[in-house]
């Protein structure tokens, strides 16, 4: 992003409120006030409510249908859910791992670049008829009440008469910005100028948080304690979202094997943790699947039995 855009992006987010210009008519959308997020829940569970009066698909009933249409598939569920995201984990931690190879580095974009593609083939897919579900219809209303209370010209309030209320909607959501720009603010100038002296000062935003404030502050939060990490990675890694992907999730298995090695280790005693073989009663699989990932690493002699 050049830094004349994320000049204004900041700017935009400092301001909360999102402006958007259909032909020579500007909106200014602003963020809802509790007020109007209570209003626009009640919308919503009555919209839920209406909706399943009249016998609209639940998201289980949807995805039957696009099975039984040939749409979709048990196969691509598992593809969609599991093996894809599992895909994309792998290939982010493969990036981390060739920072200093620029040939593997290369090719494994390539490989995380197909698997996000597929991603996206698979989620517009599996979720293109969601507005006939009852939980899309019920988001709709929500989302057109909001838009329809938080939307103002020349600061009036808008005659929805004389105003096209479902582009308005669709500017909106194209405005607003995905997680990866909100992100690539967090950790560039000028915000990581301001955050500085913002902490400082104890004082963020004025009136309630955006989703977009939230998101920036989040982040910002993120990058200090990565920064703040006795294995903080390189501003390298840091700087690529993919590479610093990989790095957090390796630093996440970590975690889980060292809770999941104590969990083991409370679980023999501390006599026992010499032992040459060990055997733990399980009550479930689960739990037997548990032990046996600490083998490799851990405690190679532990055997479980249920």
């Amino acid at each position: 992003m050049e830094p004349y855009k994320r000049d204004f992006f900041i700017a935009r987010i400092q301001a909360g409120y999102i402006p958007i210009q259909i032909k020579d008519i500007r909106y200014i959308i602003k963020y809802p006030t509790a007020d109007i997020s209570l209003f626009a829940q009640e919308k919503y569970l009555e919209a839920y409510e209406q909706a399943q009066d009249n016998e609209l698909m639940t998201d289980e009933d949807l995805l039957d249908f696009l099975i039984n249409q040939g749409v979709w598939s048990i196969k691509k569920e598992d593809e969609f859910q599991r093996i894809v995201p599992g895909h994309i984990e792998h290939w982010k931690i493969e990036l981390y791992k060739s920072a200093l190879k620029a040939n593997t580095r290369k090719r494994t974009r390539k490989y995380l670049a197909a698997a996000k593609k597929e991603y996206e083939k698979l989620f517009n897919l599996r979720h293109y008829y969601d507005y006939v579900t009852i939980d899309g219809y019920a988001n709709y209303v929500r989302g057109m009440y909001i838009v329809s209370k938080c939307t103002t010209v020349e600061d009036k309030e808008v005659d929805w008469a004389q105003h096209n209320i479902t582009k308005v909607m669709g500017q909106y959501h194209q405005a607003l910005l995905k997680p990866d720009d909100i992100r690539e603010l967090a950790r560039t100038a000028p915000w990581t100028n301001l955050w500085s002296s913002l902490k400082a000062s104890g004082k963020m935003f004025t009136g309630e948080l955006t989703s977009e404030q939230q998101s920036l502050l989040s982040w910002s939060i993120m990058y200090d304690k990565i920064y703040e990490s006795p294995d903080c990675p390189t501003d390298e890694v840091i700087a690529d979202d993919d590479m610093l992907d990989g790095w957090l999730l390796l630093q996440k298995h970590k975690r889980d094997a060292d809770k999941k090695q104590q969990e083991v280790e409370s679980a023999i005693g501390p006599r026992m943790q010499n032992a040459d073989e060990i055997f733990i009663p399980v009550e479930t699989a689960e739990d037997a699947r548990k032990i046996d990932l600490l083998n490799p690493r851990h405690i190679q002699n532990i055997k479980n039995r249920g």
